[in-house]
């Protein structure tokens, strides 16, 4: 059974990595759209761009953490990208694209940087600077200053060179197990604090630990935010959500290999998810339906994974609309497809399970 109304305060898997689903009863690949997910027109059209939006934390010479990122590693990314062609955009320039309003670079790429770390001044700006690149810093507001965190001046120099400054809530709270109102006021206070201490409007927010659901966007959208990133893989494109953006998580020891299947691969689009994305389950074993929206692709040679475990489905006469029921476990659930053809093809998204 499906609840239209989460709960919150429950247990959430550990997300090593989630990737993002786009595309439900939306245009197809291929087709302009001239609305936006949340109805508002679009004031031109555009054409359809594929955007690699990475994220990152912490950067050293001899990484130790999961989450710390080999300055060597991230050199070779660099270079990847740069003798590819890519030109770096904003946050602010994915959400104008996402509404319709500004057009972006035929190769765009994102780089992302979450908590506010200190390595992203001392260690990740400057490797960048080498390439022309810029990126979005996702601040905890109550961490800036702290150890091992940037200071209001560095942010002032991140500013100055080009980069932009999002929100990563006050506290880094997890958004699905707060209460709505301890919710809104991490969104409004973070926002608020940065744009206190910064030179432009903060409207663009990363989840902490990329949990989301309706409740979650919908308090982030009434919160003044324009677009908000998940921890999703997969690439971002027209298709999306301003409100649940994906980004491919770069951590320790990812391969070149990995890192250029990423730069390289394309959106796996389903149309018609039902449940849809945001809505909670009260069942481990919740039956869903989805049409595979992208022609080109063989329907039987779509992988899907919940968790670690290999999903079987059954194809409906339509030859192209799958029905599967996953084995999910209390609390955040990651369903990821994947096709691994040419071009290789990603998504995925978040369900929370709620039963007892």
């Amino acid at each position: 059974m499906i609840r239209a109304k989460p709960c919150r305060g429950l247990p959430v898997l550990v997300l090593v990595v989630a990737l993002m689903l786009a595309g439900c009863g939306r245009r197809p690949p291929g087709e302009t759209e001239t609305l936006t997910e949340g109805g508002q027109a679009s004031e031109q059209q555009l054409p359809q761009r594929t955007v690699p939006v990475f994220c990152y934390h912490k950067m050293s010479a001899n990484p130790t953490g999961f989450y710390e990122v080999s300055t060597e590693d991230f050199k070779e990314q660099l270079q990847l990208l740069h003798d590819e062609g890519y030109e770096s955009v904003t946050a602010s320039q994915i959400a104008d694209y996402l509404e319709g309003k500004a057009d972006l670079p035929e190769k765009a790429v994102a780089l992302t940087f979450d908590d506010g770390l200190k390595s992203v001044l001392t260690e990740s700006k400057p490797l960048m600077d080498k390439h022309g690149f810029v990126g979005t810093a996702f601040l905890i507001s109550e961490s800036v200053g702290g150890k091992g965190h940037l200071t209001w001046e560095d942010v002032a120099e991140l500013e100055k060179a080009g980069w932009e400054i999002g929100s990563h809530t006050v506290s880094h709270i997890n958004p699905t197990k707060v209460s709505a109102e301890k919710l809104a006021e991490e969104l409004a206070g973070s926002k608020a604090t940065l744009e206190e201490h910064t030179a432009s409007k903060v409207i663009s927010l990363a989840y902490p630990y990329g949990n989301y659901d309706n409740d979650v966007m919908r308090e982030v959208r009434e919160a003044g935010y324009r677009i908000a990133f998940s921890i999703d893989r997969g690439p971002a494109d027209q298709t999306d959500d301003p409100m649940r953006v994906p980004r491919q998580m770069v951590v320790k020891g990812n391969s070149m290999k990995t890192f250029t299947r990423w730069a390289h691969q394309e959106k796996l689009h389903f149309a018609d998810l039902a449940p849809p994305i945001g809505t909670h389950v009260d069942t481990t074993g919740p039956t869903f339906t989805a049409r595979l929206a992208d022609e080109q692709v063989p329907v039987l040679e779509v992988e899907l994974v919940a968790g670690d475990k290999a999903v079987k489905y059954q194809v409906g006469d339509d030859g192209r609309t799958i029905t599967f029921t996953p084995d999910l476990a209390k609390g955040a659930n990651i369903i990821r497809a994947n096709y691994r053809g040419s071009p290789q093809r990603e998504v995925s998204w978040i369900v929370i399970c709620d039963a007892e």
